[in-house]
């Protein structure tokens, strides 16, 4: 665990927690599992964005370089 996290803190969101009820609980539990997906779903599209970009950019490079008769 990290050193600079405040025990009092931490106490406080396990009080909140105990005091909010289950179903408050849950909600913020269903949000944090919606929230990770969402960011693995952003992380995959960028990722394969990202790889497409520099696949057109490798494609344009060696198109360019077999324009000036240099092979790859």
């Amino acid at each position: 665990m990290p050193q600079d996290i405040d025990p009092n803190a931490r106490r406080e969101v396990n009080n909140a927690l105990i005091s909010a009820g289950s179903t408050a609980v849950a909600q913020m539990i269903v949000a944090a599992n919606s929230s990770i997906a969402k960011r693995r779903k952003n992380k995959e599209a960028r990722a394969k964005s990202e790889a497409g970009e520099k696949a057109a950019s490798e494609e344009k490079s060696n198109a360019a370089k077999q324009k000036d008769g240099v092979s790859s």
